[in-house]
């Protein structure tokens, strides 16, 4: 009986994870803007509650791939951003604070026109110096805005 008290606790704890993270992300945009250097076009996804507090990143067209994983200690890779809005206050990647930054493609289906990402980030608020945590999120891009990423 303790152990199917158990399971089934452990159970709602998971579902309680995975129910309060659909939660947390209700907007989900994508935008055709090319804020990484060089030639190849570039989209910047944002997630989060809505256009005035979200998370952000940018990675290239290009490397809209399965596998494809990019990781910034302190602003040490220029092959994508990371960024954030939270109510009015900048969050970025900087050099002058341990900041962390990091972009998994998981998937990408064209026919399904669906692509998963994951997320994690640790960075500084201009306004505040302090650091802001992004734990590890999945933001999955379906449909229309599925569209923009090819």
């Amino acid at each position: 009986m303790k152990i199917i008290t158990s399971v089934i606790f452990i159970v709602l704890i998971i579902y309680s994870q995975i129910y309060d993270f659909q939660q947390k992300i209700l907007y989900i945009s994508v935008d055709t803007l090319n804020l990484l250097q060089g030639p190849d076009e570039s989209v910047v996804i944002s997630f989060g509650k809505n256009d005035n507090d979200f998370h952000a990143f940018a990675i290239k067209k290009k490397d809209m791939k399965q596998g494809v994983e990019f990781v910034s200690k302190s602003k040490n890779n220029a092959n994508f951003f990371v960024f954030g809005d939270l109510d009015g206050e900048a969050l970025v990647r900087s050099q002058q604070a341990e900041t962390f930054a990091k972009v998994k493609v998981l998937s990408v289906d064209k026919e399904a026109q669906k692509a998963i990402f994951e997320v994690e980030a640790n960075l500084l608020n201009i306004n505040t110096n302090e650091l802001n945590e992004l734990d590890r999120t999945k933001v999955i891009v379906k449909e229309k805005p599925f569209l923009k990423l090819m």
